[in-house]
């Protein structure tokens, strides 16, 4: 049954990726740290970028003249050991893939760094089954995006410890941060304060919103769609936000907890 699974999640996401935001590292439980390239008698440590069913990118810290010497094995055959691990697992789950190196190239504008593209030779089933359930889960947070829209979550000292929110979250704009002080929260809009001496924001203003979580901090791209001064002079404001699989993932934990009946209490 599993190898039918996994031959199904090869077909069905043959042409889709992985890319390893803070969620996708969490669903998948990959471990960045135990990421290891045997390339001829050379292990290179790296970290995952993005995974599919046909290839795989790595991030590499590797100098100029390193990245020049390890360009000779392009076309050559290299071993990619990977570790997944859950939270409450004791041991990782350990996964070796035979693979191909494709290129070997400086990742623009960063030194030091280097992406590695491999192809799989072929991907390992276990990998396939991990990469397809997470391909799956994400669709399933693409159809509550929708069915969640009109849901906001009060942001109170309660629904904060709930959220694990860590109340610190900031916009980025116009090569500005500023800090927010959220008081609604929702899967497809958020509203909050901005500081009193903060330049005024304009409806459709678009910029990208940090928000801090225990589980993970993560940003998600939004747009201002109203702004008011209030009689104490400090802005309020509503922005609508894009797909974000950490945010939508954490309001239905929330919204699953909050309509589970309470358990009766001993007598």
């Amino acid at each position: 049954m599993q190898k039918q699974e996994t031959l199904s999640y090869e077909e069905q996401y043959k042409n889709e990726n992985v890319n390893f935001t803070p969620h996708a590292l969490w669903a998948t439980g990959i471990v960045t740290s135990q990421s290891l390239l045997k390339v001829d008698t050379f292990n290179l440590a790296c970290i995952p970028y993005q995974f599919g069913m046909q290839r795989a990118i790595l991030l590499c810290a590797l100098s100029k003249d390193e990245i020049t010497f390890f360009q000779r094995f392009k076309g050559g055959i290299a071993g990619l050991g990977l570790s997944f691990q859950h939270a409450g697992e004791r041991t990782p789950m350990k996964v070796f893939c035979r693979c191909i190196v494709n290129s070997i190239e400086p990742l623009k504008g960063r030194d030091q760094l280097a992406l590695i593209v491999l192809a799989w030779k072929p991907i390992p089933p276990d990998l396939a089954q991990i990469l397809g359930e997470y391909l799956l889960g994400l669709e399933r947070l693409k159809l509550e995006y929708s069915d969640y829209r009109d849901r906001t979550v009060t942001v109170t000292p309660e629904s904060a410890r709930k959220l694990g929110y860590n109340n610190y979250a900031v916009f980025s704009v116009g090569g500005e941060i500023l800090k927010l002080a959220l008081f609604s929260l929702g899967v497809t809009t958020l509203s909050f304060l901005l500081p009193l001496r903060s330049k005024d924001l304009e409806a459709g203003v678009a910029g990208t919103f940090s928000l801090f979580f225990q589980r993970y901090r993560f940003s998600v791209k939004g747009k201002i769609e109203s702004t008011e001064r209030l009689p104490s002079g400090v802005q309020k404001a509503r922005a609508s936000l894009d797909f974000s699989p950490e945010l939508v993932q954490l309001l239905e934990e929330y919204f699953f907890t909050e309509r589970r009946p309470s358990s009766p209490e001993s007598t």
